[in-house]
């Protein structure tokens, strides 16, 4: 068991130190294209031309998820800027059995889930739910996209279980069970029976919200979207940066466009297959400047290609 345990913790660091070289590189190969991340304190303004998720390190030393903010300036000079975020997603428990489900989570993935919380939400499966009715939800966050998906791995299977068992456990079935007992089953004795089962995984019964793309639900949570001026406040590490919209900017600058499009070969009606099919030209278009290239000049063009971004 011990040799297990050892085996797991190298293949988790071996995935840390994969995922820090990966977002190094990245930081590498931004700052080649003018994108270099803010390092000092300092206010900029800037128009939002892209965001992708990246990981960072906290304070502590510890990889924590984040979206990497690229913004344009309006002397065309570039930016980026890290905002960390805590991914998350919602489970739904059985009537009256949040916090025993909690208490369950919160020791089976200690160290992987950074927070817990009960929160009322609208759940329009609800019958009533145009009156304004609300389910408690259990929010689980992260502090990383990568810890998220372990988790949700453990969990789903059972949440399909549970559904199945719910749908052939209908009213009817109950009662009927009920009745051949010799006796009734009140509400009261089902949510104390829920609470006592051996694995609390059984008494959690839907997920919501845990297939949102990372950078999709920080920019929806936060209200941050591309072409729009914003603010950027930035106070060091140990602070998240401020990014507030200006709306009173409404004229945009003049980014670099870059339009490409790939012809190959490929089978009838079928999509072109990477193993088999070869590329036949090559275009792309850079601030209406058109480029093309057969096969033999593939190469050429990419490396013209990086010559124009740069």
């Amino acid at each position: 068991m011990l040799c297990i345990l050892l085996c797991r913790d190298d293949r988790s660091s071996m995935s840390a130190a994969i995922r820090l070289e990966r977002s190094q590189f990245t930081d590498e190969m931004d700052t080649r294209f003018g994108f270099e991340r803010m390092k000092d304190p300092g206010e900029k303004t800037g128009w939002l031309i892209n965001m992708h998720p990246t990981e960072i390190l906290d304070d502590d030393k510890r990889m924590v998820s984040a979206v990497d903010y690229y913004f344009i300036q309006e002397d065309g000079s570039r930016f980026k800027v890290p905002l960390p975020f805590k991914p998350y997603f919602y489970i739904a428990t059985k009537k009256n059995c949040e916090r025993e489900v909690i208490s369950f989570l919160s020791k089976k993935f200690q160290g992987k889930v950074a927070k817990l919380e009960m929160l009322p939400k609208e759940d329009l499966d609800l019958p009533n739910h145009l009156v304004g009715l609300k389910r408690s939800y259990i929010k689980l966050s992260f502090n990383t996209v990568d810890d998220l998906m372990k988790v949700k791995r453990e969990i789903s299977p059972a949440v399909r279980k549970n559904r199945e068992r719910e749908k052939s456990n209908d009213t009817y079935t109950s009662m009927l069970s009920s009745a051949l007992a010799g006796g009734s089953v009140s509400a009261a004795d089902e949510d104390g029976m829920s609470k006592k089962t051996s694995d609390q995984m059984d008494n959690i019964v839907d997920m919501r919200e845990y297939d949102v793309p990372y950078h999709v639900r920080l920019s929806i949570d936060l209200k941050i979207h591309v072409a729009h001026w914003y603010n950027v406040r930035y106070r060091g590490s140990a602070y998240p940066p401020e990014i507030i919209l200006r709306s009173d900017l409404v004229e945009r600058p003049d980014p670099v466009v870059l339009a490409f499009d790939i012809e190959t070969t490929k089978l009838p009606l079928k999509f072109p297959d990477a193993e088999t099919d070869q590329i036949m030209m090559i275009s792309y278009m850079i601030d209406g400047q058109v480029l093309r290239g057969g096969i033999g000049e593939c190469y050429f063009c990419a490396c013209a290609l990086e010559r124009c971004l740069l």
